[in-house]
C-alpha cells in the first residue's frame, strides 16, 4: 500500500517524470569507515519497501578513500570544495532529483530504515516538515555528555523560547521535507548552524512538522563538530532570527528613555543640587535616543528581510506599515529632522559667536539638535535601503 501511493505521488509531485521519489543527501568528508554501511542500508531499505530513491553523496574534500566507495557502491558523488556542512548540504540538494529531501550524516549513526516512516509522514500523512528526535525515548545514549545534558537542551530551549516552536532536539542531523518546503525555508548558513537554521525556517514558515523518536549509533570516524565554536554559532543564528527581542524592544526602551531625557532636560525637570543638569545630561539623551534608533532600524530591517522571504507574509502590522510606507514620506521626514536640528544648530553658532565663544546657556538644545540631525540622516538613508527591500515582496511588484 505505501509503495502503491509513494509511486503514484512521485508521478504527480516530480516535474521529470523519470526523476526519482526521494533523494538521500549525505555529506561526507573522511567517512571512509562508516560511508559503504550507510549506502548499504539506504540501498536494502529502497529494495524492501519498493521506493524509488537515489543516494546523493556530496563531498567535501576528502583525502580517503570515501569517494572511491561511495562510487563503486551505486551513489551519486559530487564535490563542494568550499568547506562546511551547510555548503555541502547545499550543494548535494542543488544537485538532488527527486521530489522528497531526505538528510542524514555519513557516520552511520542514523537508522536510515526509517527512510518509509518518514516518507510515510510526508506523503500520507501531510506533514512538510519531519525531524528526527534523540531525545523522545531515550536515544541519546551515544551523545557526548556535554551536548547530552548542556549544549543541545540549552540550544534547543533557546531556540523554542524565542520562536515559540515545540522541539526536543533541534540539532538532529536526521531530516526529511519535500522539495517545496526546501524551497519555502530556503537556508544558506554554510557551517554546523544549518541544522539550527533548518528548525528555525520550518518554524517561521509554519510548516506542519513532526518528530520522530530515533536512537543515535556510536559514530564511525573522526567528529567534525567543533563545540564551542559551533554553539556560539547557533545562539548567533538565533538571535539574529528573532528580531524583536533582539532588536525592536531594547532599540524601542533605549529610544523612548533618549526622547523622555531630552525633554525633561529642556523644560528644566533635571537638576542638580538647584542647578540645571543640562550639558552631561543631554549628551546622554542623545547617546540613548540615537543608539535607541539605529537599534530599531536594523530591527526594522531584518523584519523586511524575513517579510520578503514570506515568513511575515500574513503579519498584519508589518503589512499596514508597508502599505503606510512610501518612500518619498521617509525621505521627506529625514530631510525635516535634519532641516529643524540643522536649523537650531546654526542658531546656537550664530549666539555663541555673538557671545565671544562663551559657554552657551542652554547646551542641551545642542544635544537635541544633534539628535534630531543624526536621526534625520539615518530616517534619509535607511528609508532608501527600506524601500529597495521592500520592493522584492511579491505582493508588492506592480504590473
Amino acid at each position: 500500500m505505501l509503495q502503491t501511493e509513494l509511486r503514484e505521488e512521485s508521478r504527480n509531485g516530480a516535474a521529470d517524470a523519470d526523476a526519482p521519489l526521494v533523494s538521500v543527501v549525505m555529506p561526507c568528508l573522511n567517512e571512509e569507515a562508516a560511508i559503504g554501511a550507510c549506502i548499504e542500508k539506504i540501498q536494502r531499505t529502497f529494495a524492501a519497501a519498493g521506493i524509488d530513491g537515489e543516494i546523493v553523496v556530496c563531498d567535501n574534500g576528502s583525502t580517503d578513500r570515501s569517494v572511491e566507495i561511495a562510487d563503486s557502491m551505486g551513489a551519486r558523488v559530487i564535490h563542494e570544495r568550499r568547506r562546511g556542512y551547510g555548503n555541502a548540504y547545499l550543494t548535494g540538494f542543488a544537485h538532488a532529483r527527486g521530489a522528497y529531501l531526505i538528510m542524514g550524516d555519513a557516520d552511520d549513526t542514523y537508522d536510515f530504515t526509517l527512510i518509509p516512516t518518514f516518507l510515510d509522514l510526508m506523503v500520507n500523512q501531510g506533514y512538510e516538515f519531519v525531524t528526527g528526535s534523540r531525545y523522545l525515548e531515550g536515544g541519546d545514549e551515544h551523545i557526548t555528555r556535554l551536548h547530552r545534558y548542556v549544549g543541545n537542551p540549552a540550544l534547543t530551549a533557546i531556540l523554542n523560547t524565542l520562536f515559540r516552536t515545540p522541539y526536543t532536539d533541534v540539532y538532529c542531523g536526521f531530516r526529511g521535507f519535500s522539495r517545496e518546503a526546501y524551497e519555502r525555508i530556503r537556508p544558506v548558513s554554510p557551517g554546523m548552524e544549518f541544522n539550527l537554521e533548518l528548525a528555525i525556517n520550518a518554524g517561521l514558515a509554519r510548516l506542519k512538522t513532526v518528530e520522530v523518536p530515533i536512537r543515535l549509533a556510536p559514530r564511525k570516524g573522526e567528529s567534525k563538530l567543533r563545540t564551542f565554536r559551533d554553539g556560539w554559532r547557533s545562539l548567533r543564528m538565533m538571535l539574529l532570527y528573532s528580531p524583536n527581542k533582539l532588536f525592536l524592544w531594547p532599540g524601542a526602551l533605549l529610544f523612548a528613555a533618549g526622547v523622555l531625557l531630552h525633554l525633561l532636560v529642556l523644560i528644566g525637570l533635571v537638576q542638580w543640587d538647584g542647578r540645571p543638569a543640562a550639558g552631561v545630561t543631554g549628551v546622554f539623551a542623545t547617546i540613548f535616543s540615537v543608539v535607541g534608533f539605529q537599534i530599531l532600524s536594523l530591527g526594522l530591517h531584518v523584519k523586511t528581510y524575513s517579510w520578503t522571504r514570506r515568513f511575515d507574509s500574513d503579519n498584519a502590522t508589518l503589512e499596514k506599515f508597508y502599505r503606510m510606507f512610501k518612500l518619498e514620506a521617509g525621505l521627506l521626514l529625514g530631510a525635516a529632522l535634519v532641516a529643524l536640528g540643522g536649523s537650531i544648530l546654526f542658531g546656537l553658532m550664530v549666539q555663541w559667536l555673538r557671545s565671544d565663544l562663551l559657554p552657551l546657556p542652554h547646551p542641551e538644545w545642542a544635544a537635541f539638535a544633534a539628535t534630531l540631525v543624526i536621526i534625520g540622516c539615518s530616517t534619509l538613508f535607511s528609508s532608501l535601503f527600506i524601500s529597495a527591500m521592500s520592493m522584492t515582496h511579491p505582493e508588492r511588484q506592480q504590473p
